[in-house]
């Protein structure tokens, strides 16, 4: 055989060589892909009529049943109920509606532990309807590509789910009742009234050519953030109304809104026990337990931070 020969039997060789390689490691990957479904769970939200989370029974605490009626959703627990939190349960309705997992992360009672799915750790979902049926989920991964793991009737695998899903359905009964403070769409919005200890006050006001402080011209920008932001709070926990007897208003804030026939009152009071707020947007009986250093400064500023500089 001469050298032209054997040098182009050795290319053909290599180039075959080359390719069974490539090909071993496609049937590899494609085996890999395959040895996990690529959607874990799928629901029709909009037909969706009811749910069910039970906690883990590590944390001892009651079954937050979910009922849709015709204010959009109601949960019960041991006996009590409340209007649902709008906002997690639109987040919770959009991760529910297709699950798909990014990986695998094994089987076995050491990885179940690991990722506090045993049955002492795990919260469960029972979703009647969905594709899958009941929903087992547990801790999350860390680093910035955080996910959540989860398991699904029948099925050994502890998948990884893109996310924190833990974060809405670890939430407690309290934690979805919705606690408003100064909630709405600032568009209708035409003046805010700040009331300060000492009876200090000023307003901002809707005019032509934008908003004013007490007449003079602000920063549009910075006003119509800050109530885009505070139109999205709501507060957090809650107190005892009788606790509240001996309270002081300290700080208010009223909200004249154009889509509203009366106006939005937020009160800030000194108790015993510490600052609380209450607004006619919230029952009478939801007193809601406020952080002086943290929240106040976040809904009551001084006039000159409308300014324009």
């Amino acid at each position: 055989m001469s050298a032209k020969a054997r040098l182009i039997l050795l290319a053909t060789v290599a180039a075959a060589l080359a390719l069974l390689w490539w090909w071993g490691g496609h049937d590899q990957k494609v085996a890999e892909q395959r040895t996990f479904r690529a959607t874990l769970l799928r629901t029709d939200t909009a037909a969706l009529q009811g749910f069910i989370i039970v906690p883990a029974p590590v944390e001892h605490a009651p079954a937050l049943h979910f009922q849709r009626d015709s204010l959009g959703w109601a949960v019960t627990s041991d006996g009590s109920a409340s209007h649902a939190f709008q906002r997690p349960m639109n987040e919770l309705l959009a991760k529910l509606a297709t699950i798909q997992p990014v990986g695998v992360a094994g089987t076995g009672k050491e990885i179940r532990e690991r990722y506090r799915l045993v049955d002492s750790t795990a919260t469960t979902m029972e979703l009647p309807g969905s594709s899958g049926g009941t929903l087992r989920v547990g801790g999350s991964t860390s680093g910035p590509n955080t996910a959540t793991a989860m398991m699904l009737e029948g099925d050994s695998n502890v998948y990884l789910v893109p996310g924190l899903f833990h974060e809405i359905t670890g939430m407690s009964f309290i934690d979805w009742i919705p606690k408003p403070m100064v909630n709405g769409d600032p568009r209708n919005w035409d003046r805010v009234t700040f009331v300060f200890p000492g009876r200090h006050m000023y307003s901002l006001e809707r005019s032509a050519g934008g908003w004013t402080v007490n007449g003079t011209p602000a920063d549009s920008t910075k006003v119509e953030k800050y109530l885009w932001a505070l139109s999205r709070y709501y507060g957090h926990g809650l107190m005892d109304p009788a606790d509240t007897l001996n309270a002081e208003l300290i700080y208010s804030m009223r909200v004249e809104d154009r889509s509203r026939r009366d106006p939005i009152i937020l009160g800030i009071f000194n108790t015993p026990k510490g600052f609380i707020a209450r607004s006619t947007l919230a029952p009478p009986w939801m007193v809601l337990p406020i952080d002086p250093k943290q929240e106040l400064s976040r809904m009551f500023r001084p006039p000159e931070a409308f300014m324009a500089h």
